[in-house]
């Protein structure tokens, strides 16, 4: 008990020494504050600051003016670097469209919300700045925060890839706010995403503003594709009744715009049929107003090729998955979607719909490869491959020890036909000892008179928390037998487990 409290009273004082480390930075843009620890980084760069450590960003080869002027027009509120682990950590709230038009997402309907996330995954928010979403999906934390849109990204710039990392992205106080975690030299991986959540714990909103009049409603159920084979296609959505929607469309080789425009219906739906003159890359404006009402407008990027078989991805696997993975999006008439996944569960799904949707079972923990391979006659085939991890939490590993395993008697688990089943031992540690960084636990299955019987070793990764002499339920894998020398020299076998959790 004594080694318990004194374990308590380390942690604690810890506890406490990190978060005196830790440093607030508040913000007046979106009405926010977070926390980080100086230590973790080379320097922590804000626009107030930039003076104080022009000698540091011109050893990096940076310009200063430049410096300056990013952080003012890229609205910049702070950016951390940090050399050791490849990482740049960067905070900005902007005041765009997207933030005119909700102010606050959590404000908004499901529909709207629906409408932001997947502005991501289908490239229509930021793909014409080189972004490309694998992930996009919302997190609600507890107390002020509420919703954050949780993304992993790959970032392109001249061809050639930039950084991949992870954000944490809302719209709230009239601000669309960013926390960025962008790696270099390495691909983005759970180390980095658990780097940015720590922070993303420590975020507060200092003040939450009202929600002032918005623009109108501006919705889409036929969105301008990403990109296409055929010049013409169709916008449609909802609006208010009777606004006027606008189609403007410019292309990066002309100066010149052409307008398509249609007036919402009784019921506020509206539907435009586009026409682009030529092939190339177009940046497309839809602007819905009312007199009276607040414009609301949304871009989207298209790129024109014929012959070129078209695919808009709107869901795509993450980097991380969860239990049910969902492929969805569209693509050519009489095209065929296929999707075969290899890892801890294999399979292949067929779709000859012009929109596919796919629903992957990614429950068993592991490493997947996920294939879309689309194909039409006639066409080059689009083939989209994702590399992803099946990890569960602790909390759903302990979670599915409980679910799925069985308890075995002492015979039956010395069995060979059991070895890799989950297995769920009710027994007393005996001794605990640590050799090459793994823990040996001497684990007995009864007890007879003042003796212990049944005895089994557990193979643990992590030191546990208990105490010898006491009764535990062991959540582990039956493996194979392990081996100890006895006094007399000779080999005697026992039942060997490898152990992960005890309560």
């Amino acid at each position: 008990m004594r080694k318990f409290a004194l374990l308590f009273l380390v942690v604690l004082l810890l506890s406490v020494a990190a978060v005196a480390a830790a440093e607030e930075y508040t913000f007046s843009e979106g009405l926010f504050s977070i926390e980080l620890n100086p230590k973790d980084y080379d320097v922590v760069l804000t626009p107030y600051n930039l003076p104080a450590h022009r000698e540091w960003i011109e050893e990096q080869g940076m310009d200063y003016d430049i410096e300056v002027r990013r952080f003012e027009s890229e609205s910049i509120l702070l950016r951390a670097h940090d050399s050791k682990n490849g990482r740049i950590f960067v905070v900005t709230a902007v005041k765009n469209l997207d933030a005119e038009m909700y102010f606050d997402l959590n404000e908004q309907d499901d529909s709207m919300r629906k409408e932001f996330r997947q502005s991501h995954t289908n490239g229509s928010a930021y793909g014409i700045l080189g972004y490309t979403y694998s992930s996009a999906a919302w997190q609600k934390y507890s107390n002020d925060v509420q919703r954050f849109l949780h993304s992993a990204y790959s970032l392109h710039q001249n061809g050639q890839l930039y950084c991949t990392g992870y954000q944490r992205r809302t719209i709230r106080n009239g601000y669309t706010i960013t926390l960025d975690m962008q790696v270099y030299g390495h691909k983005a991986n759970k180390n980095d995403e658990k780097e940015l959540q720590t922070i993303m714990k420590s975020l507060r909103f200092t003040s939450i503003l009202p929600m002032p009049e918005l623009p109108i409603k501006l919705n889409f159920t036929s969105a301008p594709p990403q990109e296409t084979s055929d010049d013409t296609f169709t916008i449609k959505g909802t609006s208010e009744k009777k606004a006027v929607v606008t189609a403007t469309v410019m292309s990066f080789g002309s100066s010149n715009a052409l307008t398509f425009r249609d007036t919402a219906s009784n019921n506020g739906s509206f539907s435009m049929k586009v026409q682009l003159p030529s092939q190339g890359v177009y940046t497309i404006t839809v602007t819905a107003e009312k007199e009276g009402c607040i414009t609301a407008q949304r871009m989207f990027s298209v790129t024109y090729q014929k012959g070129m078989l078209s695919v808009n991805l709107t869901t795509i696997p993450g980097e991380f998955l969860t239990d049910e993975t969902v492929i969805t999006g569209s693509t050519e008439k009489y095209a065929t979607t296929q999707v075969s996944m290899t890892g801890p569960i294999d399979y292949t799904k067929s779709s000859s719909s012009q929109n596919f949707s796919f629903k992957l079972d990614t429950s068993a923990e592991g490493n997947y490869l996920i294939i879309v391979k689309v194909t039409k006659k006639g066409m080059n085939e689009k083939v989209y491959t994702f590399n992803c991890t099946r990890t569960y939490t602790d909390v759903e590993r302990t979670n599915r020890l409980k679910n799925d395993s069985k308890e075995f008697s002492y015979k039956d688990l010395s069995k060979s036909a059991n070895k890799g089943k989950l297995c769920r031992q009710t027994g007393y540690v005996v001794e605990l000892s640590e050799t090459n960084g793994e823990w040996l636990m001497l684990f007995a299955l009864g007890v007879k008179g003042d003796a212990y019987k049944d005895l089994c070793y557990v193979i643990l990764e992590e030191e546990p928390s208990v105490a010898i002499g006491q009764q535990y339920t062991l959540y582990g894998i039956a493996s194979e037998t392990y081996s100890i020398m006895t006094e007399e020299g000779s080999i005697k076998m026992y039942p060997r487990i490898e152990g992960y959790y005890l309560e």
